[in-house]
C-alpha cells in the first residue's frame, strides 16, 4: 500500500505518493520531479536524521499525509527524472494508437549491465511470471522475501511498460544487501564490475528459497553419476545427483556447445581408496535421468588466471544450436521414453513449418495485422497439438521430449569478468528469425545472423549463458 506525504518548500506544498519498498535515491528523485530542485541540492528534515541513498521508505515509519520540509533552491531548466508512468489501460485512444508492444529496458546505474541482462533473460520464462504473480511473501531488505518482491515490481514494470525505461534502484540495493559480494567498490568508490552468471545463479537461489520446490522444479537437472576407481573394478559407486544448469567447458579442442557439455559430464578426480589404502584416479561418469523444462547451459568462460589476479576469459570459438537435443546424454531407459516423444514432436513442427512457408509466400497479399493474427492462431494450434502428446506420467517441471529450443542468451564482451560489457538476447514469442537485443536501455532487433555471430572467438560478444526451453512448451 501506497503512503501519501506532503513535501514543504518555499511556502510550496507538494503531494507526494510512496512506495513502502522506495529507496531514498527514488525518494529524493520524486522530490526533484516535484520541485525541480536536484538532488545534491535536497535537505530533507527527517526526525531519523539525513536521508540515506539505500534506505527503505518502509524504515522512515512515515505517517499518512506527514509533512516533510525540504530545503534547496530548484533548477527550472532541470528535466524530469523517468519515475512517474502510465499504465496501457489509463491511455485514451488516441494515445493508445501511438502506443508500442516493443520490451524496454533498464538504466545502467554504473557497472549494471550484469544485473540488467540476467533480469531480460530471466523475464522471457513465463512459468516465473505465473509464480511471481502468486507470491505474496513480503520480508526486511536483506531478505530473499525482498529481493523476489523486487524483482516482481521489476517483472511488473517490463510488463505495463510504464516507463521508456526502468531504473532498478530497489532491486540492485536489495541485490547488495543480501549478497555482498555485489557491494564490492574500487579505489574510487564506484562500484565494481559484477560477473553476470554469479547475479543469475544468486537469483535463481533466492527464487528457489521464496517460491520452493515446485518452481525451481522447472530448472532442476537430475543425474545418475557412476564413479569408478581405474585401479580397482569392484571399487564402483553410484550417486543420485541435481543442479539448476549444465555446464560446458571449453578446452583447447571444443568448437561445439554439445562436446563441452559431453566434457564436462565425464571427468577424472583423485581421491582416496579405503580399500587399496591409497589415492586413486577415479573416472567420473554423469547421465541425467530428469530433464527440466527450462535449460539453462552455462560456458565457463572465466578462470582465475593468477599473473594478472583476475577472472581471465576464454575467448575460443564454440558454436550453439537453436535446437538443441540431449538424447545421447540421457540415463539408458530415460532416452527411449524421451526419443519416442521427439520423434513425434519433431513431425508437428515440419507440419507447422510447412503451413506457415505456404502463408509467407502470401505475404505481399496480407497486411500486417492479418500476418499477426495468423502467427497467433498457428501458434496456439500447436501448442494444443503439442500437449496432446506429452506423455501425462511427467515429473513437476520435466520436459516431455529430448529437444530444446534457444530462447536467451547473455552475453559478456572484454577479455575479463571483472571488466567490459554484458546484454541479453531474447528470442521473439511468434518469430524465430526475430530477436530483441537489450543493451541497459537501449532495444533493438537483430536476426538469427547476428545471434549466430556470438559463439565467441575474441573478445566482442559472446555467449556466457543460454536458456533453451523444453520443445513445444510455451
Amino acid at each position: 500500500m501506497s503512503i501519501s506525504v506532503n513535501i514543504k518548500n518555499s511556502g510550496k506544498t507538494y503531494p507526494l505518493e510512496l512506495d513502502p519498498s522506495d529507496t531514498g535515491l527514488i525518494f529524493k528523485t520524486k522530490i526533484q520531479n516535484l520541485t525541480k530542485i536536484p538532488i545534491d541540492r535536497q535537505k530533507i528534515l527527517l526526525k531519523t536524521g539525513q536521508l540515506q541513498n539505500d534506505v527503505v521508505v518502509s524504515q522512515l515509519n512515515l505517517k499518512p499525509n506527514q509533512i516533510i520540509m525540504v530545503l534547496g533552491s530548484p533548477e527550472l531548466n532541470l528535466p524530469i527524472a523517468p519515475i512517474n508512468t502510465i499504465f496501457k489501460e489509463d491511455l485514451d485512444e488516441s494515445s493508445l494508437q501511438s502506443y508500442s508492444n516493443d520490451p524496454i529496458g533498464f538504466e545502467n546505474l554504473g557497472n549494471t549491465c550484469y544485473l540488467n541482462s540476467s533480469i531480460q533473460a530471466l523475464y522471457s520464462i513465463p512459468s516465473l511470471h505465473k509464480a511471481l504473480e502468486a507470491n505474496q511473501k513480503i520480508g526486511e531488505i536483506g531478505t530473499n522475501e525482498h529481493l523476489v518482491l523486487q524483482l516482481k515490481q521489476i517483472f511488473n514494470q517490463l510488463r505495463n511498460k510504464k516507463e521508456e525505461s526502468i531504473v532498478p534502484n530497489n532491486l540492485i540495493t536489495s541485490l547488495r544487501v543480501l549478497y555482498p559480494q555485489f557491494n564490492e567498490r574500487d579505489q574510487y568508490g564506484s562500484y565494481k564490475q559484477q560477473d553476470a552468471e554469479e547475479a543469475f545463479t544468486q537469483l535463481l537461489l533466492s527464487l528457489k528459497t521464496v517460491l520452493g520446490d515446485e518452481f525451481i522444479q522447472d530448472f532442476t537437472i537430475n543425474f545418475k553419476s557412476t564413479i569408478k576407481n581405474q585401479e580397482d573394478e569392484s571399487d564402483v559407486q553410484f550417486k543420485n545427483e541435481e543442479d539448476l544448469k549444465l555446464s560446458c567447458h571449453i578446452t583447447g579442442s571444443t568448437n561445439f556447445l554439445k562436446n563441452g557439455i559431453l566434457e564436462s559430464l565425464n571427468e577424472t578426480i583423485e581421491k582416496h581408496s579405503e580399500k587399496l589404502n591409497k589415492n586413486c584416479q577415479y573416472d567420473i561418469n554423469k547421465k541425467i535421468s530428469k530433464l527440466p523444462s527450462i535449460l539453462t547451459v552455462q560456458f565457463v568462460r572465466f578462470f582465475w588466471k593468477r599473473s594478472t589476479n583476475k577472472k581471465s576469459k576464454i575467448l575460443r570459438k564454440v558454436q550453439f544450436p537453436f535446437q538443441l537435443d540431449l538424447a545421447d546424454v540421457l540415463d539408458d531407459d530415460y532416452r527411449e521414453e524421451k526419443t519416442k516423444i521427439r520423434d513425434e514432436l519433431r513431425s508437428i513442427e515440419k507440419k507447422q513449418q510447412l503451413e506457415e512457408r505456404d502463408f509467407k509466400k502470401q505475404k505481399k497479399h496480407v497486411n500486417q495485422q492479418d500476418e499477426e493474427d495468423f502467427f497467433n492462431k498457428q501458434y496456439n494450434k500447436y501448442l494444443d497439438e503439442f500437449k496432446e502428446k506429452f506423455p501425462k506420467n511427467l515429473s513437476p517441471g520435466e520436459n516431455p521430449s529430448s529437444i530444446y529450443n534457444l530462447n536467451a542468451i547473455i552475453t559478456h564482451q572484454g577479455s575479463s569478468a571483472d571488466s567490459g560489457h554484458y546484454q541479453a538476447f531474447v528470442k521473439d514469442k511468434f518469430d524465430d528469425n526475430k530477436w530483441w537485443r537489450f543493451n541497459d536501455d537501449k532495444i533493438s532487433i537483430v536476426d538469427k545472423d547476428r545471434i549466430e555471430s556470438l559463439s565467441g572467438g575474441g573478445e566482442s560478444d559472446s555467449a556466457l549463458i543460454l536458456i533453451y526451453k523444453g520443445f513445444g512448451l510455451e
